[in-house]
């Protein structure tokens, strides 16, 4: 990747034909990098190799960033955080992933963790934590783990591995590796079918230690083949994810990520397929309430549920649409200066791709209108469409809108009418033991009937319609025909059943 493809690669876009406020978009599956800034960064700072090109990465038609400097303030400026970026290139400012991995060159493990600062090691713990997937070569793999030694954590790694390396005392040779029969690589590639890959640079590099604190649900997807030498059939690379909201950890103990072409290519490629495959899926970040507004304006270290949105990045939220309602109106207000983009979709994530309907018009001020929704639950997708320029030829710089990198806020407002949980206020559903009916008799809790001459209880149909007004404690309902009702109170809907 030159860094004119990458200028044009992370470019604001130019000028688009204004669209109508609703666009009805094609059925499809979610893009693989939707919601994320770039698909990789690769760390070749301070004290690593000052690698350029990661050419798996381009023969996957990855788009990256990277860092290739020994200059310690620089790698601080990008993984730690600078005057217009208090979250560093890898977050954003909720600290979900910027990208949706990283790949960690090899070097010198502990003096690049010690470069990085506590706080930059935390960056990367985060960004894993948050759903990004994390994987590197030799001095990466062991910046994975807590230890290179039986015992203690060692403070430069990141400890995103809960287990231990050992150096498998190999320097400057070229060995071979065997393919476990279950390894996840071959999901990927046959590499010939022979479960092998021959003359894999080594130089210093770790295999995992099975035999201590080994984490429950690592897979071992290459075994060295070094027979004489200590490391034989000793895990050369590993994978392991902690559950389905984190990222994936996938690192190598050897060096495939400089090969062009040949089966050390393709491992490479295997391995950054298995860790993208990882990467942790999208979350809500609150149900919006019938006409309550919703504030998306907190900076960086603010409560992520509220923070401002960042370049590329998506904020997602949930919507119940309840029986009955009608005229389901969703409003995004931001700043004009800023490119926000509005989509929804019913019962699965609202992405660009799969939205039902979006407004994409240039402005951040949107909206979408449906007269006769469905009811359940819809979901908003609230994305940033204004990122920054690149400039550089060693390392990725930013220029341009570099105030997007602090987050945009907004706010955001989903209401309708009609509905049976149409209520001052909002009511969320409750379980189904708040209420009960026994043998035609509805109990009605003490604390859901109160302020009865202010909000008032009652027994709803399937439509919405009052039925009859409900007291706290026992109410008769035997006369009413079996059926699906829902009883509104102060604290909330409930479903329940009639039978005969």
């Amino acid at each position: 990747m030159t860094v004119a493809d990458a200028l044009v690669a992370s470019g604001v876009n130019g000028a688009r034909t204004r669209l109508s406020c609703i666009l009805f978009a094609l059925a499809a599956g979610t893009g693989a990098n939707e919601g994320f800034y770039k698909d990789l960064f690769m760390d070749g700072g301070a004290w690593l190799t000052h690698r350029t090109r990661l050419y798996a990465a381009e023969s996957l038609g990855l788009d990256y960033e990277f860092i290739a400097v020994q200059d310690t303030l620089l790698l601080r400026h990008v993984m730690v955080g600078n005057a217009d970026d208090a979250n560093g290139y890898l977050l954003y400012p909720d600290g979900a992933p910027r990208f949706r991995v990283i790949y960690t060159n090899g070097g010198n493990a502990g003096r690049h963790g010690l470069a990085l600062t506590d706080t930059g090691r935390q960056r990367i713990r985060d960004f894993f934590r948050h759903g990004g997937s994390y994987t590197g070569s030799c001095a990466g793999a062991y910046l994975a783990s807590l230890s290179n030694l039986n015992q203690g954590i060692e403070p430069s790694f990141y400890h995103i591995w809960p287990g231990r390396t050992r150096n498998a005392n190999i320097y400057d040779a070229y060995v071979g590796n065997s393919i476990p029969e279950n390894s996840a690589l071959l999901h990927y590639h046959d590499f010939g079918g022979d479960f092998y890959i021959d003359s894999l640079y080594q130089n210093g590099g770790p295999f995992a230690n099975e035999s201590l604190d080994w984490p429950q649900g690592t897979e071992v997807l290459l075994r060295y083949d070094t027979v004489g030498i200590p490391a034989h059939n000793k895990a050369s690379a590993w994978a392991w994810r902690a559950h389905d909201s984190t990222g994936r950890v996938a690192v190598v103990g050897s060096h495939p990520e400089g090969w062009p072409f040949g089966e050390r290519l393709r491992l490479m490629k295997a391995v950054l397929q298995f860790a993208l495959d990882g990467v942790g899926s999208a979350r809500v970040k609150g149900v919006l309430a019938n006409g309550e507004t919703r504030m998306m304006n907190r900076p960086t270290g603010s409560d992520p549920a509220f923070t401002k949105v960042g370049d590329r990045q998506y904020h997602h939220f949930a919507v119940d649409v309840p029986t009955g309602a009608h005229g389901l109106e969703v409003v995004l207000d931001g700043d004009d200066s800023f490119h926000l983009n509005l989509y929804l979709r019913r019962e699965s994530l609202a992405f660009r791709s799969r939205a039902e309907l979006q407004d994409t018009s240039e402005q951040a001020d949107k909206s979408i209108s449906v007269p006769a929704p469905l009811p359940g639950r819809w979901f908003v997708g609230v994305e940033c469409a204004t990122t920054v320029e690149t400039y550089g030829d060693s390392i990725f710089l930013y220029r341009g809108r570099t105030d997007v990198l602090n987050g945009v806020a907004y706010s955001i407002t989903a209401s309708w009418s009609g509905g049976i949980a149409e209520l001052p206020g909002h009511f969320a559903r409750q379980p189904a033991s708040a209420a009960t009916i026994v043998r035609g008799v509805l109990l009605l809790p003490e604390a859901a009937g109160r302020q009865p001459s202010t909000v008032g209880a009652a027994l709803l149909d399937a439509a919405g319609r009052m039925v009859m007004p409900l007291a706290p404690g026992p109410n008769d309902v035997g006369h009413l025909p079996a059926g699906i009702y829902f009883v509104r109170a102060v604290t909330g809907v409930t479903r329940v059943v009639l039978t005969r």
